[in-house]
């Protein structure tokens, strides 16, 4: 019998090509690996709001976004063309990818309403050319939501250029997701357009969004892998996610893969429910961040 686990992998840059260094190591001395929870949280009060709003056709947060959704996933708003996809018909092996963040929160502080162009993300690797396997892209800005604007439709917001959104639809073919820490992908070139968007070009090629993550906790740019498990909400375009990293526990030059390994007894043993999980602790958090 086999299971899944996830493991980590030396790699080295040989002549620009990636190779996979063999050695003769256990695997469970390679390190540990941390699962970072990515979700910021909602409530169903916030969800039925939303969804209520959908139903009758009341006037939306067109191009913006609602902090108090939390973490959440689409291919297009609630405003998009009648037959357009819904995060329920997303392939399974697209939502558990390799993890790339584009770390521009040092620009943010500058420009709170950063424009993020192509000339300056192609700085970054994972942008400037094709990955290899499946990837989210996850933007973080450093954006954090001003007090009482939990249930406001916020605009002001740093984002994509449209030509960015281009360059990621056109060029970058195993780009399957983009993910951002705002409520909003778009920015101040394209939120006042109906069809010049962001939604509206990264839906069309197929690539979904997921908006409000959570990133107070530091996450490596490279390294990790992300698994992202959207509510199976059917006719849906816009839904509740919850995003999970797994990352080297070390700054290291290790990556997470995934791989099978034989079953056996052995093995270190991991964290218990019972003894090793504060359940009381973890509502408190919720309610605090709530």
């Amino acid at each position: 019998m086999y299971r899944i686990i996830f493991y980590a992998v030396m790699i080295e840059h040989c002549f620009g090509a990636m190779k996979i260094e063999h050695n003769n190591e256990n695997h469970d001395n390679m390190g540990m690996i941390n699962v970072v929870d990515l979700t910021k949280p909602t409530t169903w009060k916030e969800l039925s709001s939303y969804y209520m709003a959908v139903e009758r056709h009341w006037k939306m947060c067109i191009n913006c976004g609602v902090p108090g959704l939390g973490t959440a996933m689409h291919l297009d708003f609630a405003n998009s063309e009648p037959g357009s996809m819904h995060p329920a018909i997303i392939p399974t092996e697209f939502l558990l990818t390799r993890l790339s963040i584009i770390d521009v929160s040092a620009l943010t502080k500058l420009h709170p309403s950063l424009v993020l162009s192509l000339d300056v993300a192609l700085q970054w690797m994972s942008v400037k050319t094709d990955p290899k396997e499946p990837t989210l892209l996850l933007f973080k800005f450093g954006w954090k939501a001003e007090p009482g604007t939990k249930r406001t439709c916020v605009c002001e917001t740093p984002g994509l250029s449209y030509e960015l959104a281009e360059w990621i639809a056109a060029n970058l073919s195993h780009v399957v997701g983009v993910a951002t820490d705002t409520p909003t992908l778009e920015s101040e070139q394209t939120r006042e357009f109906t069809t010049r968007t962001i939604n509206n070009l990264l839906g069309k090629s197929g690539v979904y969004m997921i908006e409000n993550v959570n990133l107070k906790r530091k996450v490596p740019e490279t390294g990790c892998m992300a698994i992202a498990m959207p509510l199976m909400l059917l006719h849906s375009n816009y839904v509740p996610t919850r995003l999970t990293a797994f990352c080297p526990s070390t700054k290291t030059d290790h990556r997470v893969m995934i791989a099978l390994k034989k079953h056996g007894d052995g093995g270190k043993r991991v964290g218990s429910r019972v003894y090793d999980v504060d359940l009381e602790e973890i509502m408190d958090e919720m309610s605090f961040t709530l």
